[in-house]
């Protein structure tokens, strides 16, 4: 936004701004040119410019029309038409090949057409000369007019030249720094301590302008053509003059002078009087000063750097000039720039400071109507072309503004901001729109201008001292733009290569946006995001890719007339919508089991299938589906079924196509074929009846595990087997019975087969449970000790237990037999001879013997158990015998004694109580006569004669046995 802001004076004035149209064009550096239309445009790249050759280290001017179209422009020795052509008579001015503002141009007050070039030498010793061009030559390109070509007016000069407008006119102030008497007709001498001024004046009405040689005689300085001021220097060549829009300051850089600085004075733009002790701001290497639009703040850069190195830098400083009494106080140093060095700062038209950098393709720039500046380094590219130190000079008075106007914009409240608002007391403004308001007060005032146009702004100023001032200012009011909205038929796209995004063109919705508004006065752009949009940065191509889904798009339309912060604009919002085109493939067959009738003709849920055919899509949004008979009527949308009722098919199979429509664009679809299959009932195979046996306990009940009958009933087909009590379960598949379950008596089982395609069929069969014989417990058993008994042995007649194990059953319809387990026994394995042996086995008294007795008829079996008991054979003990080898009666044996205890002793004695004979159950051997104990060991046999003996069983339930025998031979 254009700020411009009121500074206030000690004296009345009427002040009133002229359009700034001549400085909409810059052209400097090397090939470098801007045009403010009213924001700055990079112009670099137009031929005019690379024609004009251009190439100046320090400063140029540049011209333009009271509409803003490029006259000429110079560097101080050439004039270049709006062609870039050199003027015919334009060639071999004074002005400095490296001078600080070589040049500045001046329009002829009262004369259409008619410029004044004023140049600068470089150095302290050139003159300040001045050219008089008129447009109307060179057909219509303008020309240096014969004899009014470097006309001096100083014969030593610094490198400074500025002007400003004189007060209550259309004349001009023309100013430079030089020696106090090196005047125009006098090469003089002395320090670069003057400041001098001319006047450039018009006679109205009578097409006459013409530049008044002599300066004017200061009043302040004895009335010398001069103002002497208090630098007692040399060479006070380098660095800017600048005079401050409202024309009422003036401040002068230097680089090397004596006593270097920045240094401020006071000038009476009513009649060229300067006046001022020179209130030294700064002592360091001034190079570039410029003043805010309002005048209130003064800038400078600090940098003695001719081009940037990596250790140069350069610090731009700010002061406010409001309080007279607190200027160097106010110092704001607010950048310091590594790499840079010295350049200009000048005023854009639309109120920003720009500050040129050495060999950049970019401008600087400071917002300059604020305590707190921020210097932004790139603010405007201007490639291909770069800067160098000087950007044009113009006069001054042609930046001022007498207050901010922030947001001008039709329908916006409008803010007015005085400047130094602590000192105004009250204000009176009317607003050239019908609208009127007093102040009281310092404060921000506002109105809001119904319609766009040009307004005369006036304003009476009373600040606190007392002092009135009115001021007079126009301004522009912007139409704002309204963003219309878009044409929802537009909105929608199909990405129908599948690419994941579409080619969609913007600028199909501009006419949209615009609706009745100009098109001349807008311009439409897009951005991917409000941010963007609302600050007009990063806007997207007009040829932009919409990816999948929704985009949503904000539109800015922006008043391309108005200045670059006013805002003028207004951002919307539409959503484009790109789908995908829905595709699928390799639906499933949809597939019914025929029903009893099996003839291929079932009743179809199509609507049930519709999720099947979703799934396999993807599930895609957006999308609608319907089924067709045949595919011409899916890619025309035609005959679609009636999904709501069921759909009787023609045979098996039989094609459907679906069609799937997004619902956002009806040229973006797919289709797809799909069966309907009936398929047959499974073939179930016959269950033979089952008859098992009772088992225990004996309850009538038995276990079976039914799923030993799948494989029949499924009959070689691949699926699900289950079990069911009727019939009506085995058709629903409900209750289905548990894999081992327990039949009583006869039941009838209903068998259920659901195969891989889930078609079903049923089967039954019948399982029975027999009885168990009622089998008979049979008494313990004891061993048998007969003569037909090997002692070593225990001998069972294991038949003595039938006729208790049949417990009164005919033994002609049962067969009986026994078994040393009952696992034996249950499984028929193993059975024991009747006539039952057991090796002896010392210590053990009983075991269990298991009986099985089996009905011949049906197979079914009962078993029961009972105790065989183990008991010692009597043994008996003989009483004499005769070893005398004849075979008979030959050793002292002892039936039973080895083969019943594993544990005893035997000793034998003679009458005289020595043991004669020892042995026992580990190493037995029978007494043959012969001693192995005693005098005669091993010493023949034994006297005939009677021999006691003691046997020690080692057993606790049986007692030792003490006795003799006799031994004769």
């Amino acid at each position: 936004m254009k700020k411009a802001i009121l500074l206030l004076l000690t004296l009345v004035i009427s002040f009133s701004v002229t359009a700034q149209e001549e400085s909409s064009w810059w052209v400097f550096g090397r090939r470098a040119a801007i045009e403010f239309t009213p924001n700055p445009q990079n112009r670099s790249a137009l031929p005019l410019i690379a024609n004009s050759t251009i190439d100046q280290d320090e400063g140029v001017g540049t011209i333009s029309d009271e509409n803003g179209n490029l006259l000429f422009f110079t560097d101080g020795q050439t004039i270049f038409n709006r062609n870039g052509d050199p003027m015919p008579n334009g060639t071999g001015l004074l002005g400095g090949t490296s001078a600080t503002q070589a040049a500045i141009i001046i329009k002829a007050p009262e004369t259409a057409g008619v410029y004044f070039v004023f140049t600068a030498g470089n150095g302290n010793t050139s003159p300040m000369v001045y050219s008089r061009v008129e447009m109307a030559l060179n057909g219509g390109l303008g020309d240096v007019v014969p004899g009014v070509k470097n006309i001096v007016l100083l014969a030593a000069s610094s490198e400074k030249l500025a002007a400003t407008i004189q007060t209550g006119s259309n004349n001009a102030y023309v100013m430079t720094f030089g020696r106090s008497n090196a005047t125009s007709v006098s090469t003089g001498s002395g320090d670069n301590n003057a400041l001098f001024a001319w006047e450039v004046r018009g006679i109205a009405g009578s097409n006459v302008s013409f530049v008044l040689p002599a300066p004017i005689a200061q009043s302040a300085n004895g009335g010398l053509p001069y103002f002497s001021t208090p630098l007692a220097a040399t060479n006070g060549d380098r660095g800017m003059l600048r005079v401050s829009p409202d024309g009422t300051k003036l401040a002068i850089g230097t680089q090397n002078l004596t006593n270097q600085g920045l240094f401020l004075y006071d000038f009476n733009p009513g009649n060229g009087q300067f006046s001022g002790a020179g209130l030294q701001l700064d002592n360091g290497p001034v190079y570039g000063v410029e003043f805010s639009p309002s005048s209130q703040y003064l800038y400078h850069d600090i940098s003695s750097s001719f081009s940037p190195t990596a250790t140069s830098n350069r610090k731009l400083v700010q002061y406010d000039l409001c309080d007279q009494a607190n200027i160097i106080s106010s110092r704001n140093e607010f950048a310091d720039i590594t790499g840079g060095s010295r350049g200009t700062l000048q005023l854009g038209r639309d109120g920003i400071i720009y500050v040129t950098r050495w060999d950049q393709s970019w401008l600087g720039s400071i917002n300059p109507e604020t305590a707190n500046p921020v210097y932004n380094p790139t603010a405007i590219d201007i490639s291909p072309g770069q800067a160098q130190q000087g950007l044009p000079v113009f006069v001054q008075s042609s930046f001022a503004s007498s207050f901010t106007v922030n947001d001008q914009c039709q329908g916006d409240a409008t803010e007015f901001i005085l400047a130094c608002l602590p000192q105004v007391a009250a204000s009176n403004w009317d607003f050239g729109d019908g609208n009127t308001r007093m102040v009281t007060g310092p404060g921000i005032v506002t109105n809001t201008y119904a319609t766009a146009g040009t307004f005369t702004v006036t304003v009476n100023v009373t600040n606190v001292s007392g002092d009135v001032r009115d001021f007079t200012q126009d301004i522009t009011i912007y139409e704002n733009g309204i963003v219309d909205p878009v044409d929802v038929t537009l909105l929608d796209y199909c990405d129908d290569d599948n690419s994941g995004d579409e080619v969609v063109d913007l600028s199909q919705f501009t006419s949209d946006v615009l609706g009745t508004q100009d098109a001349a006065t807008f311009n439409i752009s897009y951005y991917a995001n409000s941010v963007d949009a609302d600050a007009g940065q990063n806007p997207l191509p007009l040829n932009y890719n919409a990816t999948l889904g929704s985009n949503t798009i904000w539109v800015r339309i922006e008043n391309n007339t108005s200045p670059i912060n006013d805002g003028c604009s207004a951002i919307g919002s539409f959503v484009l919508t790109v789908s995908s085109v829905p595709t699928v493939s390799n639906i499933p067959d949809y597939e019914i089991c025929d029903d009893v009738s099996q003839d291929g003709v079932e009743d179809f849920d199509l609507a049930s299938f519709l999720p099947t055919i979703a799934a396999q899509a993807g599930n895609p949004v957006d999308v609608d589906y319907t089924i067709h008979e045949s595919q011409a009527d899916a890619d025309m949308n035609m005959g679609a079924i009636d999904t709501t009722v069921p759909y009787t098919n023609t045979m098996s199979p039989q094609v459907l196509y679906v069609r799937l429509q997004n619902i956002n664009d009806i040229d973006c679809f797919g289709t797809a074929p799909f069966n309907l299959v009936v398929l047959n009932a499974p073939t179930l195979g016959t269950v033979a009846n089952i008859e098992v046996c009772d088992d225990a306990p004996l309850d009538g009940s038995s276990d079976f595990t039914l799923s030993d009958q799948d494989a029949t009933v499924a009959n070689g087909s691949t699926g699900i087997v289950t079990y069911h009590a009727t019939q009506a379960d085995a058709e629903s598949g409900a209750a289905a019975l548990p894999n081992v379950y327990t039949v009583s008596g006869t039941e009838t089982i209903y068998a259920r087969f659901v195969n891989d395609a889930g078609c079903s069929g049923t089967t039954s069969f019948d399982i029975t449970v027999q009885a168990a014989p009622a089998i008979g417990n049979a008494p313990d058993l004891t061993n048998i000790c007969d003569g037909s008994v090997d002692l070593n042995q225990n001998l069972f007649e294991l038949s003595v237990q039938d006729t208790a194990v049949l417990n009164g059953l005919n033994p002609a319809d049962y067969t009986i037999s026994y078994y040393t387990t009952d696992s034996d026994a249950q499984n028929a394995t193993n059975a024991l001879p009747l006539s039952y042996t057991v090796p002896f086995q010392s210590g053990v008294t009983t075991d269990l013997l298991f009986a099985r007795l089996e009905n011949n008829t049906t197979g079914c079996f009962n078993t029961s158990q009972f105790t065989i008991i183990f008991e010692r054979c009597e043994i008996v003990f003989p009483e004499g015998f005769s070893p005398n080898n004849d075979g008979i009666n030959d050793t002292f044996s002892i039936p039973g004694l080895a083969e019943q205890y594993n544990n005893f002793t035997l000793q034998i004695f003679n009458r005289n109580g020595t043991v004669v004979y020892e042995t026992s159950a580990s190493n037995y051997e029978e007494f043959a006569g012969i001693p192995n104990k005693g005098a005669l060991a091993g010493d023949g046999l034994l006297p005939v004669g009677t021999y006691f003996y003691v046997i020690q069983y080692n057993d606790q339930d049986e007692e030792d046995t003490a006795s003799w025998v006799y031994i004769n031979y």
